[in-house]
């Protein structure tokens, strides 16, 4: 696993941006306990789309959001970046 900041996890989760928990993710820095289920999913489907090295990014990005845990929204997540 790769070390990810902030920045990181946007710059990864920007072409995926699903109007859900992802997105809130990736616009406010909250994760939910749907957070990494949804991140899942979009790892699966980029694997069977073949997309193996974009599937083990969003993997990543799940390793950070399960290690950083719940919480709301970041103050000053997009500013700060």
């Amino acid at each position: 696993m790769t070390n990810l900041s902030d920045t990181d996890v946007r710059e990864t989760l920007r072409p995926h941006l699903d109007g859900g928990h992802i997105s809130r993710l990736y616009a406010t820095g909250e994760i939910t306990g749907d957070t990494i289920p949804a991140l899942g999913m979009l790892s699966t489907q980029l694997d069977e789309l073949g997309q193996h090295e974009e599937a083990e990014r969003i993997a990543d990005v799940m390793i950070y959001a399960d290690a950083v845990g719940e919480r709301p929204s970041v103050r000053g997540w997009v500013g700060k970046l």
